[in-house]
């Protein structure tokens, strides 16, 4: 096959014969390759799909050849046929697990992070594994999975391979400004009412703790002051999304730390937390922020980056 027809889809692309129509619903996207986070991830997202009665979309992107050097129809060919025969695996696996989900796969010759972020236009989701190590490492989460939470046009899941496929427990969605935050809200009210959960909504205060001086009680009126100013703060952000959503029991806190470190310890007790991604220069276009970051790297649960629409910043 041509450098100039990167895209052919395999006959697994097909959607599967028996398999539920997905009526217009927004599918869900995974990346998948051989790596155990991988795997993990396509087990999460067919739950996920499956729960919102939606198509699952596979997608395996293979190399392509390095620069310069002439494309080999027998090294392109086993190049692809073992990659279809990877999407045949997990696509068979995957239809054991969820005989009723609709499943399609794509086989793309192209970089990863390409490859998903244009199947993943007008996708509720995309979902990618993340390496085990980037819990250790504390700064690596994984080359695809950070690229493609930076740039997806849809939400990202980052899923790590000890995850919980069903998790238990609210869906935590962290509030940082009002400005930047309803595709973040948005997506977790649908969650949690997808779930039959339900929702924790967490602002995390910066403010200084008190130091025992003499003016500790003007301090701490002063940081009563802020409390009450942020909890009410909070309580008009979400107040048209519990109008909007009715049937979701939302509850609200404000808790004292940074934003990471805040959700990192409500993450415990959750089944997903869910973040925006405000949008940035071109240049920071391609770099998630600190917050992001952190909790893809070292959350208990999944973590869902929702990037901010434009007009939150108008």
């Amino acid at each position: 096959m041509s450098r100039g027809t990167p895209r052919s889809p395999t006959p697994a692309s097909e959607p599967l014969s028996g398999a539920s129509v997905s009526h217009g619903r927004q599918p869900v996207v995974v990346g998948f390759s051989a790596s155990t986070c991988s795997q993990n991830a396509v087990r999460w997202a067919a739950a996920e799909a499956a729960r919102r009665q939606t198509e699952l979309c596979i997608v395996h992107a293979y190399p392509l050849p390095q620069l310069g050097q002439p494309v080999q129809h027998d090294v392109d060919t086993l190049l692809r046929n073992e990659a279809a025969a990877l999407l045949d695996g997990i696509r068979a696996s995957t239809k054991r697990d969820h005989p009723d989900l609709q499943i399609t796969t794509r086989l793309i010759q192209q970089a990863p992070v390409n490859a998903l972020r244009e199947e993943s236009v007008g996708a509720a989701l995309t979902v990618v594994g993340a390496q085990e190590s980037s819990r250790l490492s504390g700064a690596i989460l994984g080359s695809i999975a950070s690229a493609v939470a930076a740039v997806n046009p849809a939400p990202v899941a980052v899923v790590h391979p000890d995850h919980p496929v069903d998790g238990s427990g609210p869906i935590i969605v962290g509030i940082d400004q009002p400005e930047g935050s309803s595709a973040a809200i948005e997506f977790a009210m649908t969650e949690a009412r997808v779930r039959k959960t339900e929702l924790l909504a967490v602002h995390a205060s910066s403010r200084p703790v008190g130091d025992g001086s003499p003016d500790e009680s003007t301090s701490s009126q002063d940081r009563a002051a802020t409390d009450h100013g942020e909890t009410a703060l909070l309580s008009r952000v979400l107040a048209g999304w519990r109008d909007k959503h009715p049937d979701v029991v939302v509850t609200q806190t404000v808790r004292q730390g940074s934003p990471a470190t805040v959700l990192q310890e409500c993450a415990r007790s959750a089944s997903m937390v869910v973040v925006g991604r405000r949008p940035r220069g071109e240049l920071q276009a391609f770099v998630m922020g600190s917050t992001s970051r952190s909790l893809a790297a070292h959350s208990p649960c999944p973590v869902v980056i929702a990037r901010s629409r434009d007009s939150d910043h108008a």
